[in-house]
């Protein structure tokens, strides 16, 4: 079995302060969009300490290459997982594992941030009844097909045990208490990119949710996403997000936790698709049966305690202004 390797990258302004917000950010073979990214978390503001967490999923371009250029001019703790495993929802879970943080914020490697995205979110988990949240996702080229954003100013509630609509929080931009997610037994990794199922954010969210965690869309918490899709890359990828959508539908449904909870809203969701939007739903229930096929011995399995850290690795060394290299 194949493990993440850590390395801490520590800034010249040091400190024992164990951080309450960890941003973590996965990315793979995007150095310079990484780069761009990097330039806006840079101007992040807190008082408090946090620290990020950046996954590199086995890229081959210069990515170290622009993280250890980064973490030297910052003042907050820039801490690298090496997951070499590809895949979207392995790079989440692997980033949450080493995060000390008991808030979790995750974002892409093409989204840049508000400088307040960090105070946002603690603002959010000041009520202990909060298990998730999602911010508003901007669109930064509006020359780009207007997918994976959702730019709202009006904010949702989601009790704890009802339904989490599809795509209102998305994982561009949402956080989590660590607990929380480890609860729910962190991002199913058969889901994500990588996968024919990207949908490991919203499948997550409705994990968290029937734990009695309530959530919510807050429009405080605010990045642009450069995406950079046209419109003909745009529609593969919906017919993608539909695939992945069905395959949470089937997860919904065979668990007896969420089935009567999540089925009205189901049928209630096919029903008005199916008026104008049959092929969404064509492509929803391929998405489930596919989803069945691969996974039908262990529809249901979450790996356990993914998200515990490990007893027996020693904490790697750090690596700064006054620490060997």
């Amino acid at each position: 079995m194949t493990h993440p390797e850590e390395q801490a990258i520590t800034p010249g302004c040091r400190g024992d302060a164990i951080p309450d917000v960890s941003m973590v950010i996965p990315t793979r073979n995007r150095a310079d969009q990484l780069s761009r990214c990097l330039q806006y978390v840079r101007l992040i503001q807190s008082d408090r300490p946090w620290e990020l967490i950046i996954v590199d999923n086995g890229s081959t371009d210069h990515t170290v290459d622009v993280v250890s250029e980064f973490a030297r001019n910052v003042p907050f703790q820039v801490r690298v997982v090496h997951e070499p495993v590809v895949g979207g929802a392995r790079t989440r879970n692997s980033g949450a594992k080493v995060a000390r943080g008991k808030i979790l914020i995750f974002i892409d490697d093409d989204c840049y941030v508000r400088p307040d995205i960090v105070e946002q979110y603690r603002k959010i988990f000041e009520d202990p009844t909060i298990g998730f949240a999602g911010g508003r996702i901007l669109l930064h080229d509006r020359t780009d097909y207007p997918l994976t954003i959702n730019e709202s100013e009006v904010g949702i509630r989601f009790p704890a045990a009802r339904p989490v609509p599809c795509g209102t929080v998305q994982g561009a931009n949402m956080a989590m208490r660590r607990q929380a997610l480890q609860d729910a037994g962190g991002f199913d990794q058969r889901m994500g990119p990588a996968t024919r199922f990207p949908a490991e954010d919203w499948d997550v969210l409705t994990r968290i949710g029937i734990n009695g965690w309530a959530g919510g869309y807050f429009p405080g918490p605010t990045v642009s996403h450069h995406h950079g899709r046209k419109r003909p890359e745009a529609r593969k990828r919906i017919r993608c997000y539909n695939i992945g959508s069905g395959s949470v539908y089937l997860k919904l449904l065979a668990d007896a936790r969420t089935r009567r909870i999540y089925l009205p809203h189901i049928l209630r969701c096919i029903a008005g698709d199916m008026k104008f939007r049959q092929t969404k739903v064509a492509a929803q229930i391929y998405g489930a049966m596919l989803f069945l096929w691969q996974n039908r011995h262990g529809l249901l399995e979450v790996t356990p305690n993914i998200l515990d850290p490990p007893v027996h690795e020693p904490h790697p060394p750090e690596i700064g202004a006054d620490a060997p290299t």
